[in-house]
């Protein structure tokens, strides 16, 4: 038995030693649940060139889009626990989609470990230019003219494109159409294509649209007015109380050595010493959050429980 107890601990003690000695021996992978192009993977690439210039190693993003993030869930959950690959999370693929998806056959607070809260953003309630609808009361209004006529996009069942956008429509009393993709890619081009009428949307994905002419833009889901939307009031400003934002966030597979979720949250956090770096999250509508390990994770329990308790009663259900 003394014999087995020597060869754990020196075995336990050889693999903390490789983990913090030599890791990362080999390129490191980042898992995008959307395609390329949003503001999940603009983020994710801004996290990937800080990571590899700070580790000295590769680091390739790689965008698994579909099922409301299950694909890229899957990716990581099957992946070895040893930090080479991690997963760009937002609050859907953690939060909310386990609720309203069966598919997540897995417990996304306990089978991830948190790493580090890069970033928060709101949604901007965003139409296409062509509706007659020149503002948020003037949307409503059309909405309320034609129910059932007028289609949302979102970037899949249960994301939090499509439950900001969900919320609105059932405090503004309107019906509309969900119509889900597979991210927000997709969703923003059939926009511009006069596909569906309205996305909820991140603000970096519809600002370079709106500013063309192209997109309108109504409203935003914040508690305040956004610094570089200023013209675009809250959604709070009709209907009082409301806010919803979403995150991204890296996390791994749960049983990763904690010294290296240290070590990437340690180096990810100098992101926020890097002026230009934060100057393009702004830009992008995120506000930096660099929170880390345990803090993040206590967020991620109390959201759970809120949306939870929203999700149960909703009968969102994936289509």
């Amino acid at each position: 038995m003394l014999r087995a107890i020597t060869a754990a601990t020196l075995s336990l003690c050889a693999a903390t030693a490789l983990a913090q000695g030599n890791w990362p021996s080999k390129p490191i992978t980042i898992v995008v649940p959307f395609g390329a192009g949003g503001n999940t993977d603009a983020i994710a690439r801004l996290t990937a060139n800080h990571l590899a210039k700070a580790l000295n190693t590769p680091v390739v993003v790689d965008n698994k889009p579909g099922a409301s993030g299950l694909i890229a869930s899957r990716q990581v959950l099957t992946a070895p626990a040893d930090g080479y690959t991690l997963l760009m999370a937002t609050a859907t693929q953690i939060v909310t989609a386990p609720f309203v998806n069966a598919s997540f056959n897995f417990d996304a607070v306990k089978d991830f470990a948190p790493v580090v809260n890069i970033g928060a953003n709101a949604f901007v309630i965003t139409t296409r230019a062509s509706l007659p609808a020149k503002n948020l009361a003037e949307f409503i209004a059309q909405a309320r003219q034609q129910p059932g006529k007028l289609t949302y996009g979102s970037g899949g069942t249960g994301t939090l494109t499509h439950l900001s956008a969900y919320m609105f429509t059932q405090r503004a009393g309107v019906g509309m159409v969900h119509v889900p993709y597979k991210g927000g890619a997709a969703a923003l081009g059939d926009l511009l294509g006069g596909n569906i009428d309205m996305y909820s949307a991140s603000p970096s994905e519809v600002i370079p649209q709106a500013n063309g002419g192209k997109l309108r833009l109504l409203a935003i889901s914040s508690a305040t007015r956004l610094k570089e939307l200023p013209q675009v009031p809250t959604i709070a400003e009709t209907f009082p109380g409301y806010e919803v934002s979403t995150w991204n966030g890296l996390v791994a597979r749960a049983g990763t050595p904690p010294e290296l979720l240290d070590r990437i949250a340690a180096e990810v956090v100098k992101m926020k010493d890097d002026p230009a770096l934060v100057q393009k999250l702004g830009d992008a509508g995120v506000v930096p959050t660099f929170t880390a390990r345990a803090a993040f994770g206590a967020q991620i329990q109390h959201e759970v429980e809120m949306w939870g308790k929203v999700l149960k009663t909703s009968g969102i259900k994936t289509e």
